[in-house]
């Protein structure tokens, strides 16, 4: 029997998630639950998973953190990326840092099922428009223009949050960091995509559909 870590902080999603592969997977599975990062990552390092299905959006940190971490493992398990953001926001990031596949959750469960029985055969699941997304990173890498992908998984996050209207001291409260911590990300982030002022961030970020 395969085993599946569903790594989510909302318990009525994960429940609704176990019920739905219950109903639709053919094979029989185990599930176990986490709700952030950290004990997701403990679960792991204590027990042999066939899968883990994170998602992206932790209380503790960023699901794409998590992964990272997880993909350090002398052994790692193979991770699909759960989202409500769509494709053109994290698909490429996700997949490029080493998930097996990423399934949005507002996606039908057939999907899901097909995402779950490719992982879980050794093989990645890619779609046909992420597969679409993918070529258009490594054509504008090719022609050296400022892309979202030239940021870390953080300035990302950040520029997200501020292109949503919020202010460096919200980020700030948010994310549990210091004003001065989150004012060094917005430099970075001005320096790597050759912009200048936060309203430049605000109006390339909503050019590149960048939204929390």
């Amino acid at each position: 029997m395969k085993r599946l870590l569903i790594v989510e902080d909302h318990t009525i999603v994960r429940q609704g998630v176990i019920r739905i592969l219950q109903d639709v997977m053919e094979q029989p599975l185990k599930f176990d639950e986490a709700s952030d990062g950290l004990q997701a990552i403990k679960m792991v390092n204590s027990c042999d998973y066939d899968l883990v299905l994170l998602d992206i959006s932790l209380p503790d940190q960023n699901g794409l953190s998590v992964l990272k971490l997880l993909n350090q493992r002398d052994k790692k398990p193979p991770v699909i990326i759960l989202s409500t953001h769509p494709e053109e926001q994290y698909a490429v990031r996700s997949l490029r840092a080493g998930a097996a596949g990423y399934v949005n959750k507002g996606s039908e469960a057939a999907v899901l099922k097909e995402a779950i029985e490719k992982v879980l055969s050794g093989k990645r699941f890619v779609t046909t428009s992420q597969s679409e997304l993918l070529v258009d990173a490594i054509s504008d890498k090719r022609d050296s223009m400022p892309t979202p992908e030239a940021l870390s998984d953080r300035e990302y996050q950040l520029a997200c949050m501020m292109t949503a209207g919020k202010t460096l001291t919200e980020i700030a409260r948010d994310l549990s960091l210091s004003v001065k911590t989150i004012s060094t990300y917005r430099a970075r982030i001005l320096e790597k995509l050759h912009l200048k002022t936060t309203a430049d961030i605000i109006n390339y970020g909503i050019h590149h559909g960048m939204t929390e």
